[in-house]
């Protein structure tokens, strides 16, 4: 049952309205898919970002995997970092399209056999994923009442905690954002903020200490990723946790940030970080170190269900009789924003008291609707044989 076939595609759907964050605004989502085929007609999915790099590297690497075994993917992984790590190509668009690839391998591993992804890795600790819910981007006009009402209906949904976007205003019009939706919520529900980035280091001190009453879960991505020093300030001088990671990749760009306490969560995506074979590695390191691990998420049913096999079979961070959410059991990120390809590919997760089951079928136990597939798809798909 060797990998015959490979199908790779770039699916791209436009949004209703864009919305933005500090970076950029956006008026589409996409995903790069990836399609792996055993000899005897099973198959399994990947995907990663949609980005024209991460797609040309895809076809880069699938030939590659011809006449491999889904049974192999860790030696599968090995093989293909080592393909582009002279050229330092683990920092970039590669490791993307080798994460899609681990993640097809894995869910093409499970249907041979007919197990659940978290069987093959080795057996779960919980049944069900404490999550939360990322919305709260910039549109026009939303402050207050449009931003109000999306952080009341994601309550409404059975959501415990939510995450919303600052750095895309000035800083006092933001901290008035923060403020007056904590006011909203009231005391209970988890309130997270993310900067993608925006802030010097004395920026966002300034930030966290003006908003520290205001029982904020974390703040997310205060300073550049790679700026460590800045990151670790922040750290080691905010009242509030500070987490980032969300495009480091693989254990070698963790390795330092975990050993250097850069951040005290860590959130790598599991399309960008290398697969379900390296988030694994990832979070065994993190938990060494006694850091708490929160996985980021952007993508659709196929990466979020290899999130939740993933993080099923993770200890608690430190151990503890009593798991607690936020506090020593992991909490995975569930995007709610417009994606017109991720409400349309596969059957959406339910949410019950903030948590969503892992699936149980085999591989990563989500259906993928073919017809929507071919819809958002840009151009022709390449084949690989």
């Amino acid at each position: 049952m060797t990998i015959g076939r490979i199908e790779i595609r770039q699916l791209v759907g436009k949004l209703d309205e864009p919305f933005g964050w500090s970076q950029r605004w956006n008026d589409s989502r996409g995903v790069s898919t990836v399609k792996l085929f055993d000899s005897d007609g099973a198959f399994g999915w990947g995907e990663a970002s949609a980005d024209p790099q991460t797609f040309a590297a895809l076809q880069e690497l699938a030939p590659q995997v011809i006449g491999k075994q889904a049974a192999h993917a860790r030696a599968i992984w090995q093989e293909l970092f080592q393909v582009f790590y002279q050229s330092h190509g683990f920092a970039g668009a590669n490791v993307s399209a080798l994460s899609a690839i681990d993640i097809a391998l894995w869910d093409l591993a499970g249907k041979q056999t007919g197990k659940p992804v978290w069987e093959l890795l080795g057996g779960r600790m919980r049944d069900a994923i404490p999550v939360y819910a990322t919305g709260l981007y910039y549109t026009e006009d939303d402050y207050p009442d449009t931003l109000f009402a999306e952080a009341s209906s994601y309550l409404k949904q059975g959501f415990s905690g939510m995450k919303m976007k600052v750095g895309g205003k000035s800083v006092p019009e933001d901290i008035e954002r923060v403020l007056g939706l904590r006011k909203h919520l009231g005391d209970g529900p988890h309130l997270m903020f993310d900067a993608n980035e925006a802030y010097d280091s004395a920026t966002a001190l300034q930030f966290a200490r003006a908003v520290a009453d205001a029982d904020i879960s974390w703040f997310e991505e205060p300073c550049p990723s790679y700026d460590d020093a800045a990151n670790a300030r922040v750290r080691e001088q905010s009242p509030i946790l500070i987490s980032g990671g969300e495009s480091l990749k693989t254990r070698h760009e963790f390795a330092p940030r975990l050993a250097n306490r850069v951040f005290d969560i860590v959130q790598p995506d599991i399309a960008v970080a290398g697969g379900i074979s390296e988030m694994q590695v990832i979070a065994q390191m993190a938990n060494a170190h006694g850091t708490k691990f929160h996985p980021h998420f952007w993508g659709t049913g196929i990466s979020f269900a290899a999130s939740l096999h993933l993080v099923s079979t993770l200890p608690f961070t430190p151990p503890k009789l009593v798991p607690e959410p936020y506090v020593n059991e992991p909490v995975l990120e569930f995007d709610r924003t417009p994606h017109p390809v991720r409400e349309n590919v596969c059957p959406d997760f339910d949410v019950v008291d903030s948590r969503v089951e892992v699936p149980n079928g085999p591989g990563l136990g989500v259906e993928v609707d073919e017809s929507v597939v071919e819809r958002f798809t840009v151009g022709e798909a390449v084949v690989v044989e």
